[in-house]
């Protein structure tokens, strides 16, 4: 039962991201085409991250009132409608396509902020806590297996199907996952009483509630500073976001160049993925992270610091490497450490702290490299700024209190 959960899970997490990314990459590829400005495609990115800032507490909630698979199905139900209404958008009204790929783009966002935590919350009720990580890495696995799908063939599916063509696919892929979960079969409900608090929860009015997982998040003080050290990471956006530019003006790359860097590190993604559970246990949760945030950040010095285009690339492949096991073992301890009750909420709002500079520090990026400041600066100073954070999970007692990823005994205090 175990194993036919797994592959379920596993399964509707591909189609999930495959579907996902033809989506966006038809969106940003289209929208550029029409309007010709690389405003418009940089909005695209902006609307995803404060989607996440601002509505994803609010979703946390609603998540935490239903029962998990009930929330995806809900999510893929109401994308597919999108894709179908941006299809008709498309055939009837093409003076106003632009103004619906925007109001599309959001309601998509909130689709996809709705799967993400009651997954979590689903995971460990289909597959056990102590396989999480395991899982977990073979969902990063195919994931990575189906954006760097999605990033192949969209462009042929353009081609072949035409925009319309691709938005009733990426409609079908949807359905095909949610009938996936249909399957799948709960081997640990919650338990009795935390039923009974979630049937009262759906009394409580949503601030209450909102206040509840804010609480829960603020006590949880490992996950809280876990949180709270990921919103300053996201700093980096400043350089992150300006890869393109990187390859181009400081490699002397091309468009083609380009693509391998996201071709090789999605290959690499895949592989750690399907070993991430020997990976992240050869020591503590701390040890781990500290390892591979540390390697990664001096891969990302390294890559402003080169100007040899195949050790760029070979940079890149670490860095994002580490850091899918850095990931993987961090959303892990977000299950394990957090109530089902309160998971969704919990998820959330760390999604909101974590990408809250994301906006601004990417705009300012593209700002200072206007300014004729070589992105490559960028690079290395983001790269110092990573290296100085990684201590941190050295010498925060309560994350170093995190002796496992696994159920009640994960926390122990030093």
């Amino acid at each position: 039962m175990i194993k036919r959960n797994m592959s379920l899970i596993v399964t509707n997490q591909f189609l999930t991201v495959l579907a996902d990314s033809i989506f966006t990459i038809s969106i940003m590829w289209y929208m550029y085409d029409i309007t010709q400005s690389p405003l418009s495609s940089a909005l695209i990115t902006a609307v995803g991250a404060l989607t996440s800032v601002f509505i994803s507490p609010i979703i946390g909630v609603l998540v935490d009132r239903r029962e998990p698979k009930s929330s995806m199905q809900i999510g893929y139900a109401v994308m597919v409608v999108v894709g179908v209404l941006l299809a008709l958008a498309y055939l009837f009204w093409l003076d106003g396509v632009a103004f619906s790929i925007y109001v599309v783009l959001i309601i998509h966002n909130i689709c996809m902020t709705f799967i993400g935590p009651a997954k979590n919350k689903l995971l460990p009720r289909i597959v056990g806590v102590s396989r999480i990580v395991k899982v977990s890495g073979y969902i990063s696995s195919t994931s990575q297996t189906a954006y760097l799908i999605g990033q192949g063939i969209s462009g042929v599916l353009i081609t072949l199907m035409g925009f319309v063509g691709v938005m009733l696919f990426h409609s079908g892929v949807y359905i095909i996952a949610s009938i996936l979960l249909i399957f799948v079969i709960n081997i640990a409900a919650p338990r009795e009483d935390e039923e009974t608090e979630s049937a009262t929860a759906k009394k409580s009015s949503m601030v209450s509630e909102f206040k509840e997982g804010w609480t829960v998040l603020r006590n949880n003080r490992p996950i809280l500073k876990l949180t709270l050290l990921a919103s300053l990471m996201n700093a980096t956006t400043i350089a992150g976001a300006l890869v393109v530019v990187l390859v181009s003006d400081h490699y002397g790359g091309n468009a083609f160049q380009f693509g391998l860097f996201g071709a090789f590190a999605a290959v690499a993604g895949i592989l750690i993925g399907l070993v991430a559970d020997k990976v992240s246990s050869f020591a503590k949760p701390f040890i781990v992270m500290f390892i591979t945030l540390s390697i990664s950040s001096i891969a990302f010095i390294f890559m402003g610091i080169t100007t040899v285009l195949s050790i760029g690339i070979a940079l890149y492949v670490v860095m994002n490497t580490l850091m899918t096991v850095y990931g993987i073992l961090y959303n892990a301890l977000l299950i394990v450490l957090v109530e089902d009750k309160f998971r969704g909420r919990v998820y959330t709002l760390n999604g909101a702290i974590a990408t809250f500079l994301m906006p601004g520090f990417a705009i300012a990026g593209g700002v200072i490299a206007e300014w004729g400041v070589p992105v490559n600066q960028l690079f290395i100073g983001a790269g110092i700024w990573i290296l100085l954070l990684s201590f941190y999970l050295l010498f925060d007692r309560d994350i170093r209190g995190i002796r496992k990823v696994s159920g009640k005994d994960a926390v122990t205090g030093e």
